[in-house]
């Protein structure tokens, strides 16, 4: 529900309320922010430099710090605008983090990574592609370049005679081989459609007795078996996928908190409740009690607080 001008006006007032003078008021940042939708959040960020001819980012910048600065950041960020931030830190500096790059660029849809693209460049004055090929190698950057291009069919109607055809081509580009012809797989995983590569999945199990999950942990290594897995998983199962990455960033000592803030922030609006529901399923344990074992302080009231709003 679009909420109206005075309420944003209002949200607003109480933010600048919340940071001026002496401390920080951050129960009452949390509370109006993890109640608004990214769209309403945007609007507020309008009102206030209108208001006070303050910038809000830079004044949460200034006011919060952690891991509660880096939530309300990522908020305060359009959702594109947000992957692209998310993309550039992977990237700057020294070293890279491939598996930021494989997360963005292996869930997001077509049209998605279609908007990151002019986005990037303008945000940051660099070709996203040019980037991602100085900064990887090898078949996950061929990979990831393939991603780049948006040319993933869309199709739901599939032709099964062409994709009985790719069965075949996985197999002997797999399995019926001595090595691995990795072109085969990166052509396949790049355009054919979610539910085109659901049909390989299952008519691949039936004919081999092996799932392609199983055939690319056999068939791969390092970063570019990440990088398959990782779109096999969206097509098949999108909110598995994000149940598990979250998961993965709690479990074991200490927790990934740049992995479980991007989950969190850029799958709220999309798949946030089906993802908790599936995240009870898999493991036993809600995401909610999951964030209150994890993290502390405002940090974990911010993530609470998304965590149990139905947006």
């Amino acid at each position: 529900m679009t909420l109206s001008s005075e309420q944003y006006e209002k949200d607003a007032q109480m933010l600048r309320k919340a940071m001026k003078g002496w401390g920080t008021d951050e129960k009452t940042i949390i509370e109006i922010c993890a109640k608004r939708t990214n769209a309403d959040r945007m609007k507020i960020k309008t009102f206030f430099k209108s208001s006070f001819g303050r910038d809000l980012e830079e004044d949460l910048d200034d006011e919060l710090g952690g891991n509660l600065r880096r939530v309300m950041l990522g908020m305060f960020k359009s959702t594109v605008d947000y992957d692209c931030h998310e993309l550039m830190g992977a990237m700057k500096g020294m070293g890279t983090d491939e598996d930021t790059l494989i997360e963005i660029l292996g869930s997001r849809t077509n049209s998605e990574i279609e908007a990151i693209k002019p986005r990037f460049k303008e945000l940051f004055n660099k070709d996203l592609e040019a980037e991602v090929i100085d900064e990887t190698s090898g078949d996950l950057k061929r990979l990831l370049v393939s991603l780049l291009q948006c040319n993933r069919s869309e199709v739901t109607d599939i032709d099964t005679n062409k994709l009985d055809k790719d069965l075949a081509d996985i197999y002997e580009a797999g399995e019926g081989q001595c090595g691995t012809d990795e072109s085969v797989f990166n052509k396949i995983f790049t355009n054919r459609s979610p539910k085109e590569i659901r049909y390989l999945n299952k008519e691949y199990l039936k004919h081999t007795g092996k799932n392609l999950r199983e055939v690319i942990e056999s068939e791969f290594s390092g970063d570019i078996k990440k990088l398959l897995i990782t779109i096999l998983h969206c097509c098949t199962n999108i909110t598995d996928y994000f149940s598990h990455r979250i998961r993965g960033a709690c479990k074991g000592l200490g927790t990934d908190d740049k992995v479980l803030i991007r989950c969190m922030i850029t799958r709220d609006e999309i798949d946030l409740q089906e993802i908790k529901k599936t995240y009870k399923q898999n493991y036993g344990l809600s995401l909610y009690d999951e964030i209150k074992d994890e993290c502390s302080g405002d940090y974990k009231l911010c993530l609470l607080a998304i965590a149990a709003t139905d947006n």
